[in-house]
């Protein structure tokens, strides 16, 4: 029971965290020629990323699925170190 109501705030979790996410993509790209249009792409793709991440852990609670919590964590992980590396990157090379 506990895992399904887990299950239920990371489906929702991932909703928002997708909605968020394409709503920052879609801003960044609408105003691509202005100066924070990179950190605000970068921002909306970690929220899709999150979202993914989010979904593929209920999964695994759901359907009792080993590898999709796995999967999860670890893409969770790996995406969110890629995207703060850039994010550094591209901070470092605004000032």
């Amino acid at each position: 029971m506990t895992a399904c109501v887990a299950a239920v705030m990371l489906l929702g979790g991932g909703a928002w965290a997708a909605l968020y996410g394409a709503r920052l993509v879609t801003r960044a790209v609408r105003r691509a020629d202005a100066a924070d249009a990179s950190l605000t792409l970068m921002r909306g793709i970690r929220g899709v990323v999150v979202a993914v991440a989010a979904w593929a852990l209920a999964g695994g609670l759901l359907l009792a699925q080993t590898w999709l919590l796995v999967f999860g964590a670890v893409f969770l992980a790996e995406e969110l170190y890629e995207t703060g590396v850039v994010v550094l990157i591209l901070r470092r090379s605004a000032s």
